[in-house]
């Protein structure tokens, strides 16, 4: 989520994420809610470059000509990635997105549902992307040290939100990052698969050092499909939000769980985002 800053639609069916890039202070400082705090490295981040597929069969997160990705800053590669639920206030003063977060027990009055079963939609989530890919998802108790924070917003606006950091390639930092909602950010890429081709040029690979998703919990929210769009299916929404985090932007051709416009046509990761993790992650481990 130099910071490119890519926010929610008003509209009542959009999901939003926001994608941070370099903006005056009075932007950062205005009602964007955050991007993960920046922290200081010791040196320049690893960074790779890899040959980007033309057929427009899924939309990767590229910020500062950069495809982003957890683990070895290559595509194709797995990775291990852990999670936690915020337990109590977070406070991130340098993000962009999801600046002040809460426990996800905020959403319980929201959907009538109990905060175990809030979590469990969360890890099922997870393992929508995990069954299909090389990401390994591990939950973990400590939020300060998970990759990846889930939690409800302090300040509520918008619906969900998705913030990145990832490591910069020309100077030691990290920067914020986050999902887009087709405001220019977007690449549109293809799987590896048969027929695929690619692009004659080079993108650089950065990989991610940390995200966060934080849900309004004034919004709407629900367990299963029922037809009222106006409500958002909580494990549809977490996955959403979760293919931002490991490094997908909106895509716009076709059906895709990562389309900025909620729906209830379908149930489960459609071809496009399997493609999408796949390129990133490679398949499954086992």
């Amino acid at each position: 989520m130099t910071y490119a800053t890519i926010s929610s639609s008003v509209l009542a069916l959009l999901l939003a994420a926001v994608v941070a890039l370099p903006a005056p202070a009075a932007l950062a400082a205005g009602p964007q809610a955050p991007a993960l705090g920046a922290r200081t490295l010791q040196q320049a981040a690893p960074r790779t470059k890899t040959r980007l597929p033309l057929a427009r069969l899924f939309t990767p997160l590229r910020l500062e000509g950069s495809i982003l990705k957890w683990g070895e800053p290559r595509v194709g590669t797995p990775a291990r990635v852990t999670y936690a639920f915020a337990d109590g206030p977070v406070s991130r003063p340098d993000a962009r997105n999801c600046r002040q977060m809460q426990s996800l027990d905020r959403l319980v009055e929201a959907t009538g549902a109990t905060a175990e079963a809030i979590r469990a939609e969360a890890a099922a989530a997870f393992r929508m992307w995990s069954e299909v890919s090389g990401l390994v998802f591990e939950e973990i108790a400590d939020a300060d040290a998970a990759n990846i924070l889930l939690g409800a917003q302090a300040m509520p606006r918008g619906f969900a939100f998705t913030n990145v950091d990832f490591a910069r390639e020309d100077a030691a930092g990290v920067m914020e990052a986050g999902g887009s909602d087709g405001r220019g950010l977007s690449l549109p890429i293809a799987g590896t698969g048969e027929g695929a081709r690619t692009v004659p040029v080079a993108a650089r690979v950065a990989p991610i050092t940390r995200s966060a998703i934080c849900l309004n919990p004034r919004h709407d929210w629900k367990i299963g499909f029922d037809g009222n769009l106006a409500a958002y299916d909580l494990r549809y929404t977490f996955a959403h939000e979760i293919g931002h985090a490991i490094g997908l932007d909106h895509h716009l051709k076709g059906l895709s769980i990562m389309h900025f416009k909620y729906s209830e046509v379908f149930q489960g990761l459609q071809a496009a985002d399997i493609s999408g993790v796949q390129w990133l992650y490679g398949p499954p481990l086992r």
